[in-house]
């Protein structure tokens, strides 16, 4: 049972994120106008949410219902934690979702996980033996995601009658914009608990320098990349030791490989796009070279400047918000909730513009999917539940903001606007999700890495590369049916 105070804060954060939504121009997170309730009947809780409950008929399927789930992208206990597993306020809207759907279809639950390409190849050893060992997955972000759909290992979910995209607790959005041939084998909804890198920044230096106020900036669109770098330019200080290492204080801080990916989809920049034919080919390479080139510039003088700590992959020096010594730091989402028990005061921004003529901004996704196997038996029972999961986990999803944001959401409400702008304008970018169809492809997706570190040229790289990772990109859309 929740306390008390768990259902006030839920209802004060709802209203957080009703407001935050307005401001920003995005509606607010589907569902999440209520907190987490008592009910056990999709009818009560189509009253609480005012979103028309799917039309699914109470059943009894009396089976199990296994669920394969990528190891290290999904913390099993926000999903499906054990039912004595209460008194935190995200486990205990879980277990009530979860109860509700079991008992409406008479299934029982069971998870599976598996490696990154163990699961890949779990479902092709299903698919050989026939036999129905899964009835939903929940893939890695792109980690052979492409051999699932040119190999026919996934349903398209547009396909199944008690699923409905078009619902508010689903992201048509994001799944549209991975959509081949018109056929989405990708699911993302209200079920999937957001993932992404953002910046996060110091208060205490922020204030220190007297500087702008950044929701403000957020808000207005001046949140651009060049006002990030000129903010974070005016802060450095040596320790006195005449090198510059983690004990330092800089303006700006982070990991140069994954993050920097988000600087690209931040700035607008798509890795693939299609043409009218609904054919992928390498935009940056195309009518998005000329930005990407500027773009790479502005990471390499990043990289080197002084008010700047930039580390690569297997350095043994790093530095996080909690160091309290960095301006602006690029974090995963992930993270926030241990951040919240050092003492240092941080707020939450997402990634800048690439300049005040950008429309919107953009938050690459780092969610896996979800998605049901070929091998199902019973495809209408997965669809069902998948429907269902999806349709209760409002509560789940608020909850959630309050794992990330803990007593900020009370302290300072700004950054409970900022994540769900950030969650509002998560973005899919195909050569990602994709990646591993080709390794030129791959090493497109982490050009900004290779271009802050110098070690490579910005044009030729992209040129050297894009034959092969057009020629793999067009491939597989041409092997999925």
């Amino acid at each position: 049972m929740k306390t008390q105070v768990s259902r006030i804060f839920l209802v004060l954060l709802s209203a957080i994120l009703l407001l935050g939504a307005v401001s920003c121009g995005v509606e607010p997170p589907s569902g999440e106008t209520t907190a987490a309730g008592d009910s056990s009947t999709v009818e009560q809780t189509e009253a609480e949410t005012d979103i028309p409950a799917p039309d699914i008929e109470k059943k009894n399927y009396d089976c199990d219902f296994n669920i394969m789930y990528c190891d290290g992208i999904y913390d099993p206990n926000n999903y499906f934690p054990e039912e004595n597993m209460t008194g935190a306020v995200l486990q205990d809207a879980a277990v009530e979702r979860n109860v509700v759907v079991s008992e409406h279809l008479g299934v029982d639950f069971h998870l599976i996980n598996a490696p990154d390409i163990n699961l890949v190849n779990n479902l092709r050893a299903s698919r050989q033996s026939g036999d129905d060992s899964y009835q939903m997955v929940m893939t890695h972000p792109y980690i052979s995601v492409d051999a699932m759909l040119t190999e026919g290992m996934l349903l398209d979910l547009s396909e199944q009658p008690a699923i409905n995209t078009d619902a508010p607790y689903w992201n048509g959005q994001l799944m549209e914009q991975l959509s081949i041939k018109d056929k989405m084998f990708l699911g993302y909804n209200d079920f999937s608990l957001a993932n992404t890198w953002l910046i996060t920044f110091n208060k205490d230096i922020h204030k220190a320098y007297q500087m702008e106020n950044v929701y403000e900036l957020v808000d207005n669109k001046g949140w651009t990349l060049d006002k990030m770098i000129s903010m974070a330019s005016v802060v450095s200080k040596d320790d006195g030791d005449g090198k510059w290492t983690s004990a330092d204080t800089y303006g700006f801080a982070g990991f140069c490989q994954l993050p920097m990916i988000s600087f690209m989809i931040g700035s607008d920049i798509d890795l693939i796009r299609e043409d009218e034919n609904g054919i992928p080919y390498v935009s940056l390479a195309a009518e998005q070279k000329e930005k990407t080139i500027a773009l790479a510039e502005k990471m390499r003088a990043l990289y080197l400047a002084d008010y700047s700590f930039m580390w690569p992959v297997g350095a043994s020096d790093s530095m996080s918000i909690t160091d309290g010594r960095a301006l602006f730091v690029m974090s995963p989402s992930s993270s926030l909730k241990s951040y919240l028990e050092f003492d240092v005061p941080f707020g939450i921004l997402p990634y800048p513009l690439y300049d005040a003529n950008q429309e919107q901004y953009r938050m690459l996704s780092w969610n896996g999917f979800l998605g049901i196997p070929c091998t199902v038996k019973n495809a209408d029972m997965s669809a069902e539940v998948l429907e269902l999961l999806t349709y209760h986990s409002a509560p789940v999803k608020t909850a959630f903001f309050e794992i990330l944001l803990g007593t900020q959401i009370a302290e300072a409400p700004e950054d409970a606007r900022m994540l769900n702008l950030i969650w509002q304008t998560q973005s899919n970018d195909v050569g990602q999700v994709f990646a591993t169809c080709s390794n030129s492809l791959g090493a497109l997706l982490y050009c900004m890495e290779k271009f802050a570190q110098g070690q490579a040229n910005y044009a030729s790289f992209i040129e050297k590369q894009t034959y092969s990772a057009e020629r793999a990109i067009q491939q597989m859309y041409e092997k999925i049916q």
